[in-house]
C-alpha cells in the first residue's frame, strides 16, 4: 500500500513507519492528560489490518501537509525576492528613459511601476496567507494523528472512549481555523488580480501614450 504526496510522489508505508519509528508514541497535547501513552510495537501489530491502515494513512497526511508548508515557505522566498527586485529594476529602467532624452516618459512609467510594486506586494501577501494555512494544516493533522492513535489505544482497552474527547474538540478547533485561514488566503488571491489588472492596464496605457514598446516598464 502506497500513498500520493501533493506533487504526486509515492509514500511507501515501509517509510512511513521509519519515519515514525518503531513505538508508536502518542504525547498528549496540554489539556489532554499528562505525560504520554504508547502503543507498543507488539499492540501495534496486533491491531486487524484496518486499524493499522488508519495509522499510515494519518502519518502519510502528516508528511504531505509538512511538504506542502516547505513548499509555501519557498514560494514566500520567491515572492519577496521579486519585490526587492523591482527597486533595481527601476533605476535601470528610468536611467534608460534619461539617456535616451525621453525623462518625459518617467513620470507615466512610474505610475505603471508603481503599481508593478502593489502587485508584487500583493503576491507577498498570498505567501505569508498561503503559510499561515499551511502551518494550520499541519497542525490540524497532527491533532488526526493523534486522534487516530488514542482511538487504537481505546480499541485494545488502554484507554477509555470519554478520552476521545478532547482529541475530537481539538481537531474541531482547528478544522475551524484552517477554513477561516482558507478564506483569508482565497481573499489576498483576489487582491493580486486585481492588482494585476490594474497593472497590466497601466502598462498598456502607457505604451499607448507613449509608443515606448522597447524600453517600456517590463523590460530589464
Amino acid at each position: 500500500m502506497t500513498r500520493h504526496n501533493a506533487s504526486g510522489a509515492l509514500y511507501p508505508l515501509g517509510r512511513i513507519l521509519a519515519l515514525f519509528g518503531p513505538v508508536l508514541v502518542l504525547a498528549l497535547q496540554a489539556g489532554c492528560g499528562a505525560g504520554a501513552i504508547e502503543l507498543t510495537r507488539d499492540e501495534y501489530e496486533r491491531l486487524p489490518r484496518e486499524y493499522r491502515q488508519e495509522i499510515f494513512d494519518a502519518e502519510n497526511d502528516v508528511v504531505i501537509a509538512r511538504n506542502r508548508l516547505d513548499e509555501a515557505r519557498e514560494r514566500e522566498v520567491t515572492a519577496e525576492r521579486g519585490k526587492a527586485d523591482l527597486g533595481p529594476k527601476w533605476q535601470r529602467m528610468s536611467q534608460r528613459l534619461s539617456s535616451a532624452r525621453l525623462s518625459a516618459m518617467i513620470p507615466k512609467a512610474r505610475n505603471a511601476f508603481d503599481l508593478n510594486v502593489e502587485c508584487a506586494t500583493a503576491l507577498v501577501d498570498v505567501a505569508h496567507a498561503a503559510i499561515g494555512k499551511a502551518e494550520l494544516d499541519v497542525r490540524l493533522n497532527r491533532a488526526r494523528l493523534h486522534l487516530v492513535r488514542q482511538r487504537q489505544l481505546a480499541r485494545i482497552g488502554r484507554a477509555t472512549l470519554a478520552s476521545l474527547k478532547p482529541f475530537e474538540d481539538a481537531v474541531a478547533d482547528l478544522e475551524r481555523s484552517l477554513k477561516v485561514a482558507s478564506s483569508e488566503e482565497v481573499e489576498s488571491r483576489a487582491r493580486v488580480q486585481s492588482r494585476l489588472n490594474a497593472w497590466k492596464a497601466a502598462e498598456d496605457q502607457y505604451v499607448a501614450a507613449t509608443g515606448d514598446y522597447d524600453t517600456g516598464i517590463w523590460g530589464d
